[in-house]
């Protein structure tokens, strides 16, 4: 019964997959049983020599990872910007595009340091018009890769962190609830937090910032929590009984406090 779902979700992925992208070639042709049959889920599940607890956890990845495919980006990582003239780090890494205001920006970017200051200014203006060329509507269909990839890529980034600004916003105030426990351990600063471990704060503030008009605190934090626990591949404690209940709602309403308090994204070019 396990295994059966497991493989009529995986093949529900594929044909998913390939509607959404029809000229994926040979990959989206492949057989997807033979395909399932590779997976490291497939052979974690079926072999005799894993444990209940690695093949509990495999699965809850795998559901996790096909209810976020199923879903998209949440929220907080698409929500609407004001028109960035200035690129995020690392923009121009990506695969050369194509149009002329891709050619451009790349001459541009690729020329030799500006021997003064007036040359400098001259340089930055033109990028600035080139990048404010992306946001209109009426963009050349010649540059709507180079534009779609600049305007998402700005859009990303600038959510990027100010997700990362509303979980660090309910970590700490959680801990302002616990007096600094988390887990029944001091816990460490926000700053001092692996991936790992911040992670599931994300997963939390998606949840709180996607949650259903009229829903009330107390329904938004339990299924906060439980995004929580399932970004760690772990079942949420019940949420009836669980001990921290107080400290989870700080968390929501701080980080709620944060998100009313923010003018706007940070590092906004005028």
């Amino acid at each position: 019964m396990l295994l059966e779902a497991v493989r009529s979700s995986f093949f529900t992925m594929i044909e998913a997959f390939k509607k959404e992208r029809p000229d994926t070639s040979e990959l989206a042709a492949a057989d997807p049983t033979s395909r399932l049959h590779r997976t490291y889920l497939w052979r974690t599940l079926t072999s005799d020599d894993t444990g209940e607890e690695l093949r509990a956890q495999a699965l809850r990845a795998f559901r996790r990872g096909f209810r976020i495919g199923r879903r998209g980006k949440p929220r907080t990582l698409t929500r609407p910007i004001p028109p960035v003239l200035k690129p995020p780090f690392g923009w121009g890494a990506a695969p050369e595009l194509p149009g002329p205001s891709a050619a451009r920006d790349r001459a541009i970017r690729a020329l030799p340091p500006p021997a003064n200051r007036e040359e400098l200014a001259s340089r930055e203006q033109e990028l600035r018009a080139l990048y404010a060329s992306a946001w209109q509507e009426d963009v050349p269909e010649e540059d709507g890769i180079w534009a779609a990839m600049y305007r998402d890529t700005c859009t990303m980034s600038i959510n990027y962190h100010w997700r990362r600004a509303l979980a660090q916003s309910a970590y700490e105030g959680y801990l302002q609830s616990s007096d600094g426990r988390f887990g029944g351990e001091p816990a460490r600063p926000w700053a001092n937090l692996s991936h790992h471990a911040s992670e599931p704060w994300c997963s939390f503030m998606d949840r709180v910032e996607g949650a259903p008009e009229g829903e009330s605190d107390l329904a938004t934090a339990e299924a906060a929590v439980w995004e929580y626990w399932d970004t760690l591949y772990r079942e949420a404690p019940p949420w009836d009984s669980d001990p921290d209940q107080a400290h989870w709602l700080a968390a929501l309403r701080a980080a709620r406090r944060k998100a009313q308090a923010d003018d706007g994204p940070p590092e906004m070019d005028e």
